[in-house]
């Protein structure tokens, strides 16, 4: 028994994953950095305020936007001081109820001093800089996990037994998102395989006996390979018809590479919705026009990677 040829590696698959990794890196390191930088300064002066001390209610609905609360304490050394607090959000509290502060005992003792309890708007700034930190690194771990997972396991499938099948090239919309699948005649019956895009696919005759490293009948997945080059797989082998608008491709003889940009082209719709993302994040996390831009920037690196990893066609505009 001869064996196979080894195949011309899919390279174009390689760069449109990283296509999409990189924007989701630079806009996600950007947002740790500046969330980095105003965390000290924002923790500063609760890392000031040692004492603490149990303080009455004697004003309310003071500056800013009536979220201010004057209160009365004495210090450490049984000194009759004044505080201002300040609420996170428009808060019922009534005049004389009685509050845990925590105040710098290095403040001067004349006029008003600032001092802070638990939830106050100091604390909860504190807390949204921290959820924001988290999440942003939590994108990034996912991002970049799923990319390198993928870039490191295709290469594999290269190991994997010789098998044939007849494939035929269709092409899926589903939504704004367009991917080529290969539709396999296996003796099990059936089998769909979404896979990314390569001039290879496009000048695929319908009903081509192709080779694939795996056996679609029973691996969840197996590598094309089509005209003595790789087809990476975007996703699993399925039995099932993909759901969306299926068609068949047509077929291209003379099909040549596509560059990047169009693949940029191809996909620069979807990152359009970013600031809806933006919008509730702001609304939800209540961090304002920063927070905005920040959860907008992001948000539409992911919404441009998530396309690249799926596999997402260049020709999305096909007839």
């Amino acid at each position: 028994m001869t064996t196979p040829t080894a195949p011309r590696p899919h390279r174009r698959a390689v760069r449109q994953l990283l296509l999409g990794l990189v924007p989701v890196l630079v806009v996600g390191l950007v947002a740790l950095g500046v969330l980095g930088t105003r965390l000290p300064a924002l923790r500063a002066p609760l890392a000031a305020a040692s004492a603490t001390a149990s303080a009455t209610v004697t004003e309310v609905g003071g500056p800013p936007d009536g979220r201010g609360l004057t209160v009365s304490f004495a210090d450490g050394a049984g000194r009759e001081r004044t505080g201002r607090l300040e609420l996170p959000g428009d808060l019922a509290v009534p005049v004389g109820a009685q509050v845990t502060v925590r105040y710098d005992p290095g403040a001067a003792p004349g006029g008003t001093t600032t001092v802070h309890a638990d939830g106050d708007a100091a604390s909860a700034a504190v807390a949204d800089v921290v959820f924001g930190l988290v999440a942003v690194l939590l994108v990034l771990l996912v991002v970049a996990g799923a990319t390198l997972a993928r870039l490191a396991g295709r290469p594999r499938l290269r190991r994997r037994p010789a098998t044939r099948a007849t494939a035929t090239h269709v092409v899926v919309r589903r939504g704004l998102l367009v991917r080529s699948w290969l539709e396999l005649a296996t003796p099990a019956g059936p089998r769909r395989l979404p896979v990314y895009w390569a001039p290879e696919v496009d000048r695929l005759a319908p009903g081509t006996v192709v080779e694939l490293r795996g056996d679609p009948a029973r691996d969840r997945l197996v590598l094309p390979v089509l005209d003595g080059a790789e087809v990476w797989p975007s996703g699993r082998v399925r039995r099932e018809e993909p759901a969306g608008e299926v068609r068949q491709a047509p077929v291209d003889p003379a099909a040549a590479e596509v560059g990047l940009r169009h693949q940029v082209r191809a996909d620069g719709v979807l990152p359009f919705l970013a600031p809806v993302f933006g919008l509730l994040w702001a609304y939800v996390d209540g961090t304002g026009v920063g927070g905005f831009a920040t959860a907008t920037a992001l948000s539409a690196a992911v919404l441009f990677w998530l396309p690249q990893l799926l596999g997402s066609d260049p020709h999305a505009t096909r007839d």
